[in-house]
């Protein structure tokens, strides 16, 4: 069968990746989120240069007793924005494991015998855009493709049908994102899923949520005999619930994140701003966000040395 989205198509042990084209159909939202599946996005909150982990979680739709249907759904793919401008967010850690994943994307123990892909992780080929690009690459994706199928790892090829696995009935945690809250981000950071109920347009190299049962069928939406899956007047049978990270205004200067501004951290910041000391040493000090160190940075800095932080 095609699947109208950027999904893995189950086709033998094989996964192929189709790319969206085109701006969604109008798609009603699920209407009660207990006769849907869920895909739930966690929220968290810090300052900048914190580490915030976030949990992805899913619930199955109610049993319907069948082979396949909305409770049998073993895959699923979704992007995840990262905010809603610029890059508020990053992972925290790039570092790629031996599954091909970032250290900063942690599937669930309950889920080992799935593969998770980070489809958006690393540059490289023909891919010039990436979460994680080498430096002085260009800037991180602010958003996070996702991909969760099964087996894990894949049979090797024979007469038998292969057995697609379940995702648990849920709620069940799939995994977990450590995100880094970069500098020059405040307030409240959306954390938000694409989906063709909720968005008419998404951005370039991202996907609209798209779920897949065990027999390999599209179950999304509802279906309309005679048309493609998710088309015009169709019903979401995924709700979804969308995160934030809220990142709190940290004091300009104040390197070490204990609510003042020394002559250490003036220092550091004027060692950054002569390139003698990497930004890391003082993300803090770049109080309007760009990336660098400049002498209006130092000046807040030294306001706030003279008459403190900012108090809430």
């Amino acid at each position: 069968m095609t699947i109208h989205k950027w999904f893995p198509t189950l086709v033998g042990v094989g996964v192929v990746l189709v790319a969206a084209v085109g701006s969604a159909q109008t798609v009603q939202p699920c209407p009660n989120a207990s006769n849907c599946a869920q895909v739930t996005v966690g929220s968290g909150g810090g300052k900048a240069g914190d580490v915030v982990p976030i949990d992805v979680t899913f619930k199955q739709g109610p049993a319907g007793g069948a082979a396949g249907g909305l409770d049998k759904t073993a895959a699923l793919a979704m992007t995840i924005a990262l905010g809603s401008s610029g890059t508020p967010l990053g992972l925290a850690d790039c570092t790629q494991g031996a599954d091909g994943l970032p250290a900063s994307v942690k599937p669930d123990a309950a889920i080992a015998n799935f593969k998770v892909v980070v489809e958006n992780a690393y540059c490289g080929g023909t891919r010039l855009h990436c979460l994680c690009p080498a430096p002085g690459g260009p800037a991180p994706d602010n958003f996070l493709n996702l991909v969760i199928y099964g087996p894990n790892p894949l049979p090797t090829p024979g007469p038998n049908p292969i057995d697609i696995p379940v995702l648990p009935a849920g709620p069940q945690k799939l995994v977990t994102l450590d995100l880094k809250i970069n500098a020059g981000a405040a307030g409240v950071i959306p954390l938000k899923v694409y989906t063709e109920s909720a968005d008419s347009t998404k951005p370039q190299y991202t996907a609209f949520l798209s779920v897949g049962d065990k027999l390999a069928v599209d179950q999304t939406c509802t279906t309309t005999v005679g048309q493609p899956p998710c088309s015009a007047g169709a019903t979401s049978q995924v709700a979804i619930i969308n995160g934030v990270v809220t990142a709190s205004v940290s004091c300009g200067g104040d390197c070490l994140g204990d609510g003042k501004v020394t002559v250490d951290d003036l220092i550091k910041m004027v060692n950054i701003a002569n390139r003698t000391a990497p930004l890391t040493e003082c993300p803090a000090g770049d109080s309007n966000g760009d990336g660098e160190i400049t002498i209006d940075d130092v000046i807040v800095a030294v306001n706030s040395a003279l008459n403190g932080c900012p108090v809430g």
